[in-house]
């Protein structure tokens, strides 16, 4: 619980937040939907630079505390710092003012989020434990993600009429933001305080000459980025655009908080269920079916008409597509603890801030890449976010990009989600073989399991 206590802050950074964020930037400011994609993307090149560093250097410190834990406390005081900027723009602030944000928040995600996947491995070597451990983050994430939704609507009730209303105003984002700085402060500082510091796995310093070397070295990692690039792109197109057809389209702005507030909480009460279906099956089967499964599922959105007056069908329908998506969330973290140990055996190193790394630029880059694809297909179709009327082409793109490519990228992924090669069996030859190693230093590791 002390693990997983700052998750509740981290939901600050990760979807529906920036989508949330990009709506309001869009309809409040001088922001463009072609500014808020490209800005995603050319963010990407100031996140490369730092995404590398961090996982290296992660894996290298040795401190009384750990290597992780000074790299956490240096992200929560950036993301502090990012949050009361990002969510208090002036009513003119432009693309450049939107790009400067998202690339801070990105930076502040890498800072928390490598220390923290790479920490997960260290806490404990079991398969289905590391799952249970990570569930109980990624819960946190979730109720994070309830506190954010619940806010506006506590404060705009009877009982406690701070705010006129519960949309995402001006007022209301700056209050969220100042809520996160210092939830995420307080948040880390329960962890660096109350976790332990984990074991590394036995083995050599990571070379930062061979920083990308894991890409061509490693199948299962490959089989991994596969799958979840496909699958991030398709979330990113999704979360892009889903708040912005919320808003304009389906005339729900008023009940945006509420909306979210029932999808995530549906979300919290899956993420046990799919644990314990990962004891059962491997994880990845899990995965990949839950992808499917979304899928078959999305369709139903074209039946909803615009400004539809069906909110309670509407919300049933989003909440079977959250619980799909809860697996995104819940595996990808645990299974690549499983691909580091996977690169111990083979190599002797021990690099997993070097994998958390290379995942969490890649996880940033294909849900930006996907972002930017959701909004440019608005600006294509020419979507007016301010008008609550819409021609049918501006319907039929804000569709493709709610449903149809969403789809085609889940498709995908669940093929190589389906693929992958490690599952609890084998993932325990390769613990048994590292251990034996560690008791005779002088073995070679075999190449293959």
């Amino acid at each position: 619980m002390s693990f997983a206590a700052p998750s509740i802050a981290v939901a600050w950074l990760i979807p529906p937040m920036y989508a949330i964020l990009s709506d309001f930037y869009l309809r409040y400011t001088a922001v463009t939907a072609a500014g808020i994609g490209t800005a995603m993307l050319l963010s990407k090149i100031v996140d490369a630079i730092t995404d590398p560093p961090v996982g290296y250097f992660s894996d290298s410190t040795t401190t009384r505390w750990g290597g992780r834990k000074p790299w956490l406390a240096a992200g929560a005081i950036l993301a502090a710092v990012t949050f009361i900027f990002f969510f208090n723009p002036p009513a003119d602030a432009g693309n450049l003012y939107f790009a400067t944000g998202i690339t801070f928040y990105y930076i502040a995600y890498t800072f928390i989020q490598i220390p923290t996947k790479s920490w997960l491995g260290e806490l404990t070597p079991d398969y289905a434990e590391r799952s249970k451990v990570w569930s109980m983050y990624t819960i946190g994430l979730l109720l994070g993600g309830v506190l954010i939704m619940a806010l506006p609507i506590l404060l705009s009730s009877s009982f406690l009429p701070i705010f006129d209303s519960a949309e995402f105003d001006g007022d209301m984002v700056s209050f969220i933001g100042w809520v996160g700085a210092v939830a995420i402060l307080l948040l880390v500082s329960v962890s660096l305080l109350g976790s332990p510091k984990g074991v590394r796995n036995v083995g050599g310093a990571p070379n930062y000459k061979e920083f990308f070397s894991i890409l061509k070295s490693n199948g299962p990692f490959q089989v991994f980025l596969l799958g979840y690039s496909a699958s991030a792109i398709g979330f990113g197109v999704f979360y892009s655009v889903i708040i912005v057809a919320l808003t304009s389209y389906y005339g729900f702005a008023e009940k945006i908080p509420v909306f979210m507030l029932v999808v995530i909480s549906a979300q919290v009460l899956t993420i046990p269920l799919l644990e314990r279906l990962a004891r059962r099956y491997p994880k990845h089967t899990v995965h990949g079916v839950s992808w499917i499964l979304h899928v078959l599922i999305a369709p139903l959105i074209f039946f909803f008409e615009p400004n539809t007056s069906n909110f309670i069908p509407f919300v049933l329908v989003a909440s079977l597509l959250s619980i799909m998506q809860g697996a995104h969330m819940l595996f990808p973290a645990s299974i690549i603890t499983d691909i580091v140990d996977y690169d111990t055996l083979k190599t002797g190193m021990s690099r997993s801030g070097n994998y958390m790394a290379v995942f969490t630029f890649v996880e940033k880059a294909v849900h930006a890449v996907g972002f930017a694809i959701g909004f440019y297909i608005l600006a294509a179709f020419e979507y007016d976010a301010k008008s609550t009327v819409h021609s049918s082409g501006e319907s039929w793109g804000l569709m493709l990009a709610i449903v149809v490519v969403p789809s085609i990228f889940f498709a995908i992924s669940a093929y190589f989600w389906l693929r992958f090669p490690i599952d609890a069996r084998r993932h325990g030859i390769i613990r048994k073989r590292i251990e034996s190693r560690s008791s005779r230093p002088s073995a070679r590791p075999p190449a293959t399991v």
